[in-house]
């Protein structure tokens, strides 16, 4: 029988925090490092070995970051550590949210943070006239959003046998640019008009609103952060979007960015009855751009392919696909 190894005392002080993770404050309540403490010692697992779990499923945090986590030395901030505290929650067998909801308020780093008219301004450059998002939103297209900044950005596209999108899931963080912040609106363009209806899922945060325009192919909802953002705080928003039964099939999936983020990743799986012949990834200035940077992709054993760009600037980063085999 295999029994989880033990942590040694410390020889010594710990080492310095990495860069990148600021140090943690020390609120009233209990406090992120002491609660991921007593979940790290309720499940009798060590740091090394969270720290192989963590790998296991892509994610690489250092057991020196762990640690300082765990004495309240540092909190995650960077897109991959705040990911990394959600599979920490699946890993450890708390509830969904116990530690992340215990995030305290994050100074912000780097350059100043958007203002509302900056926000609206990059909105309009991104999403011409005419373009899915003002013919959903109309006047408050421009506003959308406007108090948010994306940091990390992570969507799952799960094609049918018939070649159609049916379900998108996507992990979203970030981060409040003014005080009072309490929910993100998330817009969905379905590439077929005929689309009977949509299911949303939320797995971290709360659905408070959904409007399925069916004229439009546009599906419009609010999430709730379950509390009001401070400048500078960030949230993690996870949910899924089923679609009802479609019939004519897609041909690509895009994002628009309209500032610039740490990382967007975007991952379709094609149905093993319906896998594509070619798949390019691209890129557009504007919803009205032309595509550019077209490059080809190769399907996995998964029957998947997937972009991860470098440098994610403002614009619309996409996948497209033809043919069947």
């Amino acid at each position: 029988m295999n029994h989880p190894d033990h942590p040694r005392p410390p020889a010594g002080p710990p080492p310095d925090d990495e860069p990148g993770e600021a140090p943690g404050e020390a609120p009233s309540h209990v406090t992120f490092g002491e609660a991921f403490r007593q979940a790290l010692k309720a499940s009798g697992l060590t740091l090394q070995r969270l720290h192989h779990h963590l790998a296991v499923r892509g994610i690489s945090i250092s057991p020196a970051t762990l640690s300082h986590w765990q004495r309240g030395r540092s909190q995650p901030e960077r897109a991959q550590s705040l990911r990394a505290v959600g599979e920490v929650e699946a890993i450890l067998n708390t509830t969904p949210g116990a530690l992340q909801s215990l995030l305290s308020h994050r100074r912000p780093r780097g350059r100043a943070l958007a203002t509302g008219r900056e926000m609206s301004e990059a909105l309009s450059h991104i999403h011409t006239p005419g373009s899915p998002l003002p013919e959903a939103l109309g006047a408050d297209a421009y506003r959308f959003n406007e108090n948010l900044i994306s940091l990390s950005v992570q969507e799952t596209v799960h094609l049918d046998e018939y070649g159609c999108i049916a379900r998108y899931t996507v992990s979203n963080v970030v981060r409040a640019t003014r005080d009072g912040v309490r929910h993100l609106t998330a817009h969905h363009q379905l590439d077929d008009p005929d689309t009977p209806s949509v299911q949303v899922t939320v797995h971290c945060g709360r659905l408070t609103a959904l409007r399925f325009r069916q004229e439009l192919g546009s599906a419009v909802f609010d999430i709730d952060f379950g509390r009001a953002l401070a400048r500078g705080d960030t949230a993690i928003i996870n949910y899924t979007l089923d679609v009802g039964p479609r019939w004519k099939p897609s041909e690509h999936h895009e994002r628009a960015l309209p500032l610039s983020a740490r990382q967007y990743l975007l991952h379709i799986y094609f149905h093993p009855r319906h896998v594509p012949s070619a798949t390019y990834g691209y890129f557009r200035q504007n919803t009205e751009a032309p595509r550019s940077d077209m490059r080809p992709l190769s399907l996995d054993a998964s029957h998947s392919v997937h972009i991860l760009p470098a440098k994610c600037n403002a614009g619309v980063y996409g996948i497209l696909w033809k043919g069947k085999r």
